[in-house]
């Protein structure tokens, strides 16, 4: 049965711009992050740099699930141009028409400059008339020399191609093998990455979850594919630089506080607010939930590389920690947080260790008492990504 996440709160159901019963829960929350809609409306949640051009964008909830995310990281190649070609028309970002009688002839993409041992994977509809048409990375745009290995197209159809750089390149390019040779390409693409900039918060409250540095970003497009967990979007962490941080935002709830996360990892803090070694609250999953002081409140929980719903709940002095909606065990902790560190994603807060390896979907803080809420709660989370 699908509980919906207003009934939770006994607001009024509504429906966000996808159809999809949701809780109105961001203006409740201290912080709340997804890639669906937890307004009711269709709330800005990425901001996302693709790596073919390192160009930005925001997108919405219905941008990520309307496939325009999906779009905006496969685009970024500049309009083929030509080089030789005696006829070349219907030149584009996505294709152009070329033939030649004898000569030789170069069309050209412009891409983000690259080196030797780069690997950029491309699609594309090619339709011969004759000749043998080779795609490689070009080192110039007006043809210039081979910088990857080179794939020959003898029919046409729906083409994939991995060129594998062999020296520096700063575009992607055909030519004939052959002449006379006549050939259209079409639906080029660049099978690019998109990397988060910005985790929205969407709780009203301000409080962003960024990243600045391009090699520690987590991923959203995996060479033209969007990052799925369960058929459901998913940022993927690598393990060894991805992180975000909340700057200015403490998680430290003087008492009592719900902590909610959607995630598949096999190692690492998927959110940490400690200033030290003892102090402040973390939760990593298949390890320890703990709040405060020297590990007063830990609890060990199963799950490592399991997609689950942990939640970690303080009511009074009864911390209780839940996997997909089941007690793992309760402890009693005597002193609530004050920490002041930044509130860190995808890694220990206070040193560069225990960065996230796996996929994080979702993270909903409130810093009050939700007990009464938190079985719907998690039971709306539980069915939205298909978790058992």
């Amino acid at each position: 049965m699908h509980i919906s996440l207003d009934s939770a709160l006994g607001r009024q159901r509504r429906l966000n711009s996808v159809g999809e019963s949701v809780l109105q829960i961001a203006p409740n929350a201290a912080a709340a992050y997804s890639l669906r809609s937890l307004t009711g409306g269709d709330p800005k949640v990425v901001r996302v740099r693709r790596d073919t051009d390192n160009a930005e964008q925001d997108f919405t909830a219905s941008g990520i699930s309307s496939g325009a995310l999906v779009d905006f990281a496969t685009s970024g190649n500049g309009v083929f141009a030509n080089t030789g070609y005696e006829s070349f028309t219907n030149a584009s970002a996505s294709g152009f028409t070329a033939s030649n009688t004898g000569s030789t002839g170069f069309a050209v993409s412009d891409i983000l400059d690259g080196v030797s041992g780069d690997a950029v994977l491309v699609s594309f509809d090619i339709d011969i008339t004759n000749g043998s048409p080779s795609i490689s990375l070009r080192n110039a745009l007006s043809g210039g020399a081979v910088a990857s290995n080179s794939v020959n197209y003898t029919s046409s159809g729906s083409k994939t191609a991995t060129l594998t750089a062999t020296g520096s390149y700063v575009g992607v390019g055909f030519t004939e093998g052959d002449a006379p040779s006549s050939f259209t390409v079409s639906n080029f693409k660049v099978l690019g990455n998109g990397f988060v900039e910005t985790w929205y918060d969407q709780s009203g409250n301000g409080r962003n979850a960024v990243q600045a540095t391009a090699g520690s970003q987590p991923k959203i497009v995996n060479s033209g594919s969007l990052v799925v967990l369960s058929g459901v979007p998913a940022l993927s962490f690598d393990g060894s630089s991805d992180l975000f941080t909340v700057t200015g935002f403490a998680f430290s709830p003087s008492g009592d506080f719900l902590a909610v996360t959607v995630s598949k990892i096999s190692n690492g803090n998927l959110i940490d607010t400690r200033d030290g070694g003892g102090d402040g609250f973390f939760l990593q999953q298949g390890s320890t939930f703990r709040h405060r002081y020297n590990g007063d409140g830990a609890i060990n929980i199963s799950g490592n590389d399991q997609h689950i719903v942990a939640t970690s709940e303080l009511n009074g002095t009864t911390l209780t920690a839940y996997k997909n909606g089941a007690s793992a065990g309760t402890d009693t902790v005597t002193a609530g947080l004050s920490t002041t560190t930044n509130t860190t994603i995808g890694r220990v807060s206070f040193t560069a260790v225990n960065y996230v390896a796996g996929s994080i979907q979702e993270i909903i803080l409130y810093d009050a008492d939700k007990s009464a809420n938190r079985a719907t709660l998690e039971t709306n989370i539980i069915n939205h990504y298909g978790i058992s």
